[in-house]
Protein backbone atom coordinates (compact mmCIF):
# COMPACT_ATOMS: atom_id res chain seq x y z
CA UNK A 1 0.00 0.00 0.00
CA UNK A 2 1.45 3.70 -0.68
CA UNK A 3 2.09 5.72 1.67
CA UNK A 4 -0.95 7.78 1.02
CA UNK A 5 -3.49 5.48 1.77
CA UNK A 6 -5.64 2.81 -0.68
CA UNK A 7 -8.88 5.04 0.64
CA UNK A 8 -8.40 7.11 -2.38
CA UNK A 9 -7.67 10.22 -0.08
CA UNK A 10 -4.68 11.81 1.11
CA UNK A 11 -3.35 13.07 4.60
CA UNK A 12 -0.59 14.92 5.37
CA UNK A 13 1.04 15.55 8.04
CA UNK A 14 0.62 19.33 8.63
CA UNK A 15 3.54 20.99 7.84
CA UNK A 16 3.64 24.94 7.45
CA UNK A 17 4.77 24.85 3.71
CA UNK A 18 2.18 22.45 1.55
CA UNK A 19 3.15 19.46 0.66
CA UNK A 20 2.31 17.71 -2.54
CA UNK A 21 -1.31 15.65 -0.56
CA UNK A 22 -2.05 19.65 0.56
CA UNK A 23 -2.01 20.49 -2.50
CA UNK A 24 -4.05 17.87 -3.76
CA UNK A 25 -6.62 18.25 -0.82
CA UNK A 26 -7.10 21.88 -1.92
CA UNK A 27 -7.58 20.69 -5.75
CA UNK A 28 -10.53 19.07 -4.42
CA UNK A 29 -11.68 21.38 -2.70
CA UNK A 30 -11.89 23.68 -5.36
CA UNK A 31 -13.80 21.35 -7.29
CA UNK A 32 -16.57 20.93 -5.24
CA UNK A 33 -16.99 24.55 -4.36
CA UNK A 34 -16.97 24.91 -8.25
CA UNK A 35 -19.38 22.51 -8.98
CA UNK A 36 -21.83 24.08 -6.32
CA UNK A 37 -21.08 27.09 -7.77
CA UNK A 38 -21.91 26.02 -11.17
CA UNK A 39 -24.79 24.13 -9.89
CA UNK A 40 -26.30 27.20 -8.27
CA UNK A 41 -25.50 29.27 -11.65
CA UNK A 42 -27.84 26.31 -13.80
CA UNK A 43 -30.64 26.52 -10.94
CA UNK A 44 -30.98 30.30 -11.42
CA UNK A 45 -30.71 30.30 -14.98
CA UNK A 46 -33.03 27.32 -15.25
CA UNK A 47 -30.78 25.06 -17.28
CA UNK A 48 -29.24 21.74 -16.62
CA UNK A 49 -25.60 21.16 -17.16
CA UNK A 50 -25.50 20.21 -20.95
CA UNK A 51 -27.40 23.64 -21.65
CA UNK A 52 -25.05 25.67 -19.99
CA UNK A 53 -22.14 23.72 -21.55
CA UNK A 54 -23.71 24.64 -24.92
CA UNK A 55 -24.48 28.38 -23.81
CA UNK A 56 -20.54 28.44 -22.95
CA UNK A 57 -19.43 27.32 -26.40
CA UNK A 58 -21.50 29.42 -28.18
CA UNK A 59 -20.84 32.83 -26.44
CA UNK A 60 -17.04 31.22 -27.03
CA UNK A 61 -18.01 30.80 -31.24
CA UNK A 62 -19.43 34.21 -31.00
CA UNK A 63 -16.69 36.26 -29.18
CA UNK A 64 -14.21 34.38 -31.87
CA UNK A 65 -16.62 36.10 -34.83
CA UNK A 66 -17.79 32.31 -35.79
CA UNK A 67 -21.06 31.37 -36.15
CA UNK A 68 -21.49 27.46 -35.59
CA UNK A 69 -24.13 25.13 -36.81
CA UNK A 70 -26.10 22.24 -34.76
CA UNK A 71 -23.38 19.25 -35.63
CA UNK A 72 -20.77 21.94 -34.29
CA UNK A 73 -22.38 21.32 -31.15
CA UNK A 74 -23.23 17.90 -31.35
CA UNK A 75 -19.43 17.60 -31.95
CA UNK A 76 -18.35 20.12 -28.83
CA UNK A 77 -20.80 18.23 -26.77
CA UNK A 78 -20.63 14.57 -27.38
CA UNK A 79 -24.37 14.13 -28.19
CA UNK A 80 -26.56 13.01 -30.95
CA UNK A 81 -28.15 15.88 -33.70
CA UNK A 82 -31.46 14.80 -32.46
CA UNK A 83 -30.40 15.65 -29.16
CA UNK A 84 -28.60 19.29 -30.26
CA UNK A 85 -31.89 19.72 -32.17
CA UNK A 86 -33.80 19.71 -28.67
CA UNK A 87 -31.51 21.72 -27.06
CA UNK A 88 -30.91 24.69 -29.68
CA UNK A 89 -35.06 24.70 -29.38
CA UNK A 90 -34.76 24.88 -25.65
CA UNK A 91 -32.12 27.95 -26.25
CA UNK A 92 -33.97 29.37 -28.80
CA UNK A 93 -37.24 29.32 -26.63
CA UNK A 94 -36.02 30.29 -23.61
CA UNK A 95 -33.83 33.91 -25.26
CA UNK A 96 -30.37 32.60 -25.43
CA UNK A 97 -30.33 31.64 -28.85
CA UNK A 98 -31.78 32.12 -32.12
CA UNK A 99 -31.53 30.31 -35.93
CA UNK A 100 -29.84 32.39 -38.76
CA UNK A 101 -29.17 31.37 -42.34
CA UNK A 102 -25.44 30.74 -41.89
CA UNK A 103 -23.37 33.08 -43.43
CA UNK A 104 -21.26 31.36 -45.18
CA UNK A 105 -23.16 29.13 -46.19
CA UNK A 106 -27.17 30.10 -47.01
CA UNK A 107 -28.24 26.69 -47.38
CA UNK A 108 -27.83 25.80 -43.69
CA UNK A 109 -28.93 27.38 -40.41
CA UNK A 110 -26.33 28.96 -37.75
CA UNK A 111 -26.76 29.46 -34.40
CA UNK A 112 -26.20 32.78 -32.72
CA UNK A 113 -26.67 34.41 -29.19
CA UNK A 114 -28.72 36.62 -28.06
CA UNK A 115 -27.74 39.87 -26.57
CA UNK A 116 -29.85 38.65 -23.36
CA UNK A 117 -28.00 35.31 -23.25
CA UNK A 118 -24.75 37.67 -22.75
CA UNK A 119 -26.22 39.80 -20.40
CA UNK A 120 -27.58 37.37 -18.29
CA UNK A 121 -24.49 34.83 -18.31
CA UNK A 122 -22.23 38.11 -17.44
CA UNK A 123 -24.82 39.63 -14.69
CA UNK A 124 -24.62 35.83 -13.00
CA UNK A 125 -21.21 35.03 -13.01
CA UNK A 126 -19.85 38.54 -13.10
CA UNK A 127 -19.31 38.41 -8.99
CA UNK A 128 -17.61 35.25 -9.21
CA UNK A 129 -14.97 35.82 -12.19
CA UNK A 130 -14.01 39.60 -10.74
CA UNK A 131 -13.13 37.09 -7.39
CA UNK A 132 -11.49 34.83 -9.62
CA UNK A 133 -9.54 37.19 -11.15
CA UNK A 134 -8.62 38.92 -8.33
CA UNK A 135 -7.69 35.97 -6.70
CA UNK A 136 -5.22 35.43 -9.52
CA UNK A 137 -3.96 39.64 -9.47
CA UNK A 138 -2.46 38.44 -6.17
CA UNK A 139 0.08 36.06 -7.53
CA UNK A 140 3.65 37.08 -8.60
CA UNK A 141 4.92 36.42 -11.88
CA UNK A 142 6.96 33.75 -10.63
CA UNK A 143 4.27 32.23 -9.14
CA UNK A 144 1.68 32.49 -11.60
CA UNK A 145 4.66 30.42 -13.83
CA UNK A 146 4.46 27.82 -11.02
CA UNK A 147 0.61 27.24 -10.87
CA UNK A 148 0.28 27.13 -14.38
CA UNK A 149 2.83 24.32 -14.79
CA UNK A 150 1.01 22.29 -12.04
CA UNK A 151 -2.37 22.79 -13.43
CA UNK A 152 -1.18 21.68 -16.69
CA UNK A 153 0.82 18.28 -15.11
CA UNK A 154 -2.86 17.84 -13.95
CA UNK A 155 -4.51 18.64 -16.90
CA UNK A 156 -2.43 15.67 -18.23
CA UNK A 157 -2.26 13.56 -15.38
CA UNK A 158 -6.05 12.98 -16.02
CA UNK A 159 -6.39 13.32 -19.79
CA UNK A 160 -7.93 10.14 -21.29
CA UNK A 161 -5.71 8.69 -23.83
CA UNK A 162 -7.41 8.06 -27.11
CA UNK A 163 -5.94 5.44 -27.48
CA UNK A 164 -5.42 2.94 -24.75
CA UNK A 165 -1.83 1.41 -24.00
CA UNK A 166 -3.38 -2.10 -23.33
CA UNK A 167 -6.76 -3.52 -25.09
CA UNK A 168 -9.18 -4.53 -22.77
CA UNK A 169 -9.93 -7.78 -22.36
CA UNK A 170 -14.53 -8.46 -23.14
CA UNK A 171 -16.09 -10.81 -21.94
CA UNK A 172 -16.06 -13.31 -24.04
CA UNK A 173 -12.34 -13.02 -24.44
CA UNK A 174 -12.28 -13.98 -20.75
CA UNK A 175 -14.57 -16.51 -20.51
CA UNK A 176 -12.57 -18.26 -23.68
CA UNK A 177 -9.36 -17.97 -21.68
CA UNK A 178 -10.95 -19.41 -18.76
CA UNK A 179 -12.01 -22.71 -20.66
CA UNK A 180 -8.60 -22.85 -22.12
CA UNK A 181 -7.40 -23.08 -18.84
CA UNK A 182 -9.31 -25.60 -17.42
Amino acid sequence: MSRYQASGYWYGEGRSVPEAVDLLNLMRKYREAERKMRAATRGSMGMNETDMSALRFLLAAHRKGLVPRQRDFAEELGISNASVSVLIDRLCRDGYAERIVHPADRRSVGIVPTDYSDTDVRGTLHRVHEQMMDAVCTLSEAERVAVAKFLKAMIRSVEIEDEPSQPSRGKSQMAESTASSR
